[in-house]
């Protein structure tokens, strides 16, 4: 059974910093097993490690703390974006950050500290009411109309990271973001209702959102609070002893288990869960600094083609335009100006009108290999 706690609150540190650093997972004074909504889906063997106060043996690298600490850094200029989109945000005060925490089971509590609440502008296409008041105000933001209040969930990606989330829908691209959406939203709200997803790029600063409606975030909580209960059971059985380990739920060569704090310890994998990689030829280093040299020369050697070609084109296009000619002949050769259309996918109303298991036969997933010289 699950249930919003009744002081919506998880025993925390301290406010602040310290909020968003604890653990993934840990024992409360109480005995009950308190899970970040952000690791509920994590590796149950890596909560238990967590819990029960191992030594994390890989900690973040360098990188990787910098990469963490610039998505936390835009998550105010995210804020700022959406304003500026006339959504009324009410953000989480990064000084005192309110929590909330819902009971997943008689020992175990998943707690965590949303971004925030928002309320979506109403476009005006929603009923004569909203196309009545942008006419009569002219579309001045203060007068918009907006929709029921809902969780917002930041996050800021990669760009290719970015790009197969709003192709493919955060369900199936980025389930533990909805999972931890969901388990916000009945800690805010005591009920579950629709939740938003905004996303930055972080390579070209742009944004977009997602919304999980509602039903389908009743389903993201169910199965996250399904993976959780294995570890709860397994709390009941052993107490919180060290040293009775849950099964490893992924493989030595997943990135779940690379980036796993706790990987030396748990020593994952055997020789028959490791992939081989497979070499198709024996390269010298010396060979392989020859390849990228002969890159790097044939690489310059059409830049400058590629360039006086662009420049030719640029100039035929402004000549046909001027005489608004669709055909010529020019020296001897026909150029032509050739229209094409582009169309495109509105997957955010793809992904919030359709399942996941939708959407996966429609949108189909394909992974290719190439290599890349910088």
């Amino acid at each position: 059974m699950v249930t919003k706690t009744e002081d919506r609150a998880c025993p925390a540190p301290d406010a602040g910093a310290e909020a968003f650093s604890r653990p993934a997972a840990r024992f409360g004074d109480d005995g009950n097993l308190e899970v970040r909504a952000s690791a509920a889906l994590n590796c149950r063997r890596a909560l238990w490690y967590a819990a029960t106060e191992y030594e994390p043996t890989n900690p973040p690298s360098e990188d990787s703390l910098t990469a963490m600490e610039a998505g936390n850094a835009l998550e105010p200029v995210m804020v700022r974006a959406m304003e500026r989109a006339d959504w009324k945000v009410d953000p989480a005060d990064p000084l005192n950050p309110q929590p909330v925490a819902v009971r997943v089971g008689p020992n175990m509590v998943v707690a965590g500290h949303p971004d925030g609440t928002v309320r979506m502008p109403h476009d005006g296409d929603n009923t004569e009411t909203d196309t009545l008041q942008m006419f009569l105000f002219e579309g001045e933001s203060d007068w918009l109309s907006y929709g029921k209040e809902m969780t917002v969930e930041i996050k800021t990606r990669g760009p290719e990271a970015f790009k197969r989330w709003r192709t493919l829908g955060a369900e199936r691209s980025h389930p533990a973001s909805v999972a931890q959406a969901a388990f916000y939203t009945l800690g805010k709200f005591g009920q579950m209702r629709d939740a938003v997803i905004a996303t930055m790029d972080t390579g070209s600063r742009t944004w977009d959102f997602e919304v999980i409606p509602a039903v389908r975030l009743e389903r993201a909580l169910q199965d996250a609070c399904e993976w959780l209960g294995e570890v709860a059971a397994h709390h009941v059985l052993n107490g919180a002893d060290p040293d009775a380990l849950p099964e490893r739920d992924f493989s030595a060569g997943s990135w779940q288990c690379r980036s796993c704090p706790f990987l030396d310890v748990c020593l994952p994998g055997s020789a028959e869960e490791v992939e081989e990689t497979q070499v198709e030829e024996e390269v010298s280093d010396e060979e392989a600094r020859d390849a990228v040299s002969a890159y790097t020369e044939a690489q310059d050697a059409i830049k400058e083609p590629e360039k006086a070609k662009r420049a030719a084109l640029k100039t035929l296009k402004a000549w046909m335009r001027r005489y608004r000619d669709s055909k010529a002949t020019v020296g001897g050769r026909t150029v032509s100006v050739v229209t094409s259309k582009r169309y495109s996918v509105n997957y955010r109303k793809l992904n919030e009108l359709l399942d996941p298991e939708v959407r996966a036969d429609i949108v189909t997933e394909g992974e290719s290999e190439y290599v890349r010289v910088s």
